[in-house]
């Protein structure tokens, strides 16, 4: 298979123009929005087919989504899509605001793209690091507790893993039907406060969580963004970023680290007490230079990414959650079960890429670009053969282009080395 050509085939087929600027879907078929943590790796893969066309996502991402907070929508749905946008409130709530953009946010992954698509020698613009370091500075304003502290995500989608085993003693996810009505409840006290951490803790939310996914991008992204700013040559604009990547870290290690699964956790701001459950997602963090330097990233890569004794490193790649045999149900609730995403393939990746482990890294890209071989781009796959399931069947799913980032990681990671 040549993978450069069918990944720009399948954005060629999933590219829109819309809101004065282009993007692409994730499954032109089933998400009819622009996604701002999709469009982030969308820019992630993109920049190794077409860097003006990666460019020219996180541009519009940023035009189109940044809220009047200075945050960044989760979703917009697209003109022509009012159909699935109803069919959207009526199941979750009014997650919209006036202006179409969503209450609701993402993990930073367009910050830490934005970074890395950062090149001093073409041109060297810096407007998308002055976009994403505004939408970062957002976050830490409107989404922390207390100065330095870890951010929090007010509803369950902000993590990305809607549904993520994670949040289970929080939220009713015995059901589809129950998990609904408890997110449609969120949503609803969430459209209520201005979408406020501070205003979220005063009204009592019951939803007030730092995330393993939200905070590891968050830390990732500070990192990247310091870094891109001093090739830039600007140093008084990484420094600040670099003592919060310093705060958040601690903040992290505090209250999200747990020695007993050796992996990041959630913690929960309304009970004041950790949430033990082991995810992949708290393995991101651990591609961060500062947890790497607390030695965070060797302990984590020890304990989870060795293939074969791993709880998470199934026959056809590295599942969301610890594998426990049950079989897929594709009607079931997603981020659950034994399912390998192209997003958890690159974050093993990464994690290993950034602590050296070239070999096992390697093991990881190809064991998705053998999902790829066998099933397409899917949305999602089986983590024991590797069946293709979810969105994607007829016209793919982006998140397995990120292969192309995978590629890239291992060759500057090979180079530091």
């Amino acid at each position: 298979m040549d993978l450069e050509a069918a990944c720009r085939e399948m954005f060629r087929r999933h590219r829109v123009e819309a809101f004065g600027g282009a993007f692409h879907l994730p499954a032109a078929a089933q998400y009819s929005c622009l996604f701002a943590w999709d469009s982030g790796y969308h820019a992630l893969a993109l920049r190794h087919l077409d860097r003006a066309a990666a460019i020219t996502e996180l541009r519009t991402l940023y035009a189109v989504n940044t809220t009047d907070q200075g945050l960044l929508a989760h979703e917009r749905p697209l003109p022509g899509a009012e159909a699935r946008t109803a069919r959207v409130i009526e199941w979750m709530g009014p997650i919209y605001r006036p202006d179409g953009r969503s209450w609701l946010i993402d993990p930073p992954v367009a910050a830490y793209a934005a970074a890395r698509l950062f090149d001093p020698t073409s041109g060297g613009d810096t407007a998308l690091l002055a976009a994403a370091s505004a939408h970062l500075a957002a976050i830490d304003r409107r989404c922390t507790l207390s100065p330095g502290g870890a951010p929090v995500i007010l509803h369950p989608l902000e993590s990305g893993a809607d549904a993520s085993p994670l949040f289970d003693t929080l939220v009713d996810a015995s059901s589809r039907r129950a998990l609904m009505a408890d997110h449609k409840a969120l949503s609803e006290h969430v459209a209520g406060i201005d979408y406020s951490a501070a205003a979220a803790r005063a009204s009592g939310h019951a939803f007030i969580v730092s995330d393993p996914i939200f905070c590891g991008w968050h830390l990732l992204a500070l990192e990247e963004l310091a870094a891109a700013w001093r090739r830039a040559g600007q140093p008084a604009e990484a420094e600040p970023l670099e003592t919060r990547a310093t705060r958040l870290a601690g903040a992290m290690l505090e209250r999200m680290w747990s020695a007993d699964l050796a992996l990041f956790v959630g913690y929960d701001h309304v009970g004041g007490r950790a949430m033990p459950v082991a995810t992949l997602g708290g393995i991101i963090a651990a591609a961060s230079r500062r947890m790497i330097e607390a030695g965070v990233g060797a302990r984590m890569v020890a304990a989870h990414l060795r293939p074969g004794a791993s709880r998470f490193w199934g026959p056809a790649g590295v599942a969301f959650n610890p594998l426990d045999g049950r079989p897929i149900e594709p009607r079931a609730l997603l981020w659950r079960g034994d399912v390998v995403w192209g997003a958890t393939q690159y974050w093993t990746h990464l994690v290993l890429a950034r602590n050296g482990e070239r070999e096992r890294a390697a093991r990881a890209r190809l064991e998705l670009e053998a999902l790829i071989a066998r099933s397409g781009f899917r949305e999602y796959y089986s983590a024991d053969d590797g069946q293709g399931f979810g969105a994607g069947e007829t016209d793919g799913f982006t998140w397995p282009a990120l292969i192309l980032e995978m590629k890239a990681e291992e060759g500057s990671s090979t180079a530091a080395a």
